[in-house]
């Protein structure tokens, strides 16, 4: 079978990874050279212990100052849209504990999985992407964000993540020669991190030497022809038409 993907970036490049190591052949097809996307920019953070939801109590008051904050990780751009309307609705009625006690077990379950995966790849491709399984610490300097980063400790270990509460001179003690002027922190051993440009890159290198996977780069998709039909043309630098048959990731 016959996969084409559009798009470069960590997820239609393990896409096509999984794909291929189910006896697919794939194309990738990418508009750029695959060397700067925003999957470079990514922290490279594995957080099982980030189990709440966006949509979560007290989310729509800070919502709403972020929005109209371009610098804000949740701007939205003042638009006269129903559709934007429609999803801010949905948002608002979505900010509920209920919703995010019904969550938690799934972002938890969707984390583990992926930090699974992860050791699975590096122990199968022996590519060296930083891999490091030793936790994430989250640190607080206000009183406030001590009894909130507290509760959300309890939280993780009673959906049986492995989290710790230090003090800062147990903070010291874990990262000496670092100097923290901090309230404390949770630890969270089930978290880990890794190197995006290192794993963006050795997966590359990866795909492009495994035999059933070709990457077309620099190469615009201008049209999707829904017809069984018609075959894919290629020319140097954009695909006039692709084959709806195959399945497009």
């Amino acid at each position: 079978m016959k996969a084409i993907i559009i798009g470069g970036g960590i997820i239609g490049l393990f896409s096509a990874y999984y794909l291929h190591k189910s006896g697919w052949e794939v194309d990738i097809i990418d508009q750029g050279d695959l060397s700067d996307n925003c999957s470079y920019g990514n922290a490279g953070m594995i957080t099982p212990s980030h189990f709440v939801p966006l949509a979560a109590p007290g989310m729509v008051e800070q919502g709403i100052r972020w929005m109209f904050d371009s610098k804000s990780p949740f701007y939205v751009k003042p638009s006269l849209n129903t559709e934007l309307f429609r999803w801010g609705l949905k948002f608002l009625k979505s900010a509920t504990k209920k919703h995010v006690d019904r969550s938690a077990g799934a972002l938890r379950d969707i984390s583990l999985l992926s930090k699974t995966l992860f050791k699975e790849f590096e122990q199968d491709t022996n590519i060296d992407f930083g891999f490091e399984d030793r936790g994430i610490l989250m640190l607080f300097k206000t009183p406030k964000m001590v009894e909130e980063e507290q509760h959300l400790a309890e939280q993780a270990t009673n959906l049986g993540l492995d989290a710790q509460y230090l003090s800062p001179d147990e903070c010291c003690k874990l990262q000496p020669g670092v100097e923290m002027d901090i309230a404390g922190a949770v630890h969270y051993h089930c978290d880990a991190h890794l190197s995006p440009n290192k794993l963006m890159a050795g997966l590359i290198k990866y795909l492009d030497n495994a035999k059933g996977i070709k990457i077309y780069r620099n190469t615009e998709i201008i049209k999707i022809n829904h017809d069984s039909d018609k075959k894919i043309n290629h020319d140097s630098d954009k695909i006039t038409s692709v084959n709806s048959a195959s399945k497009c990731f």
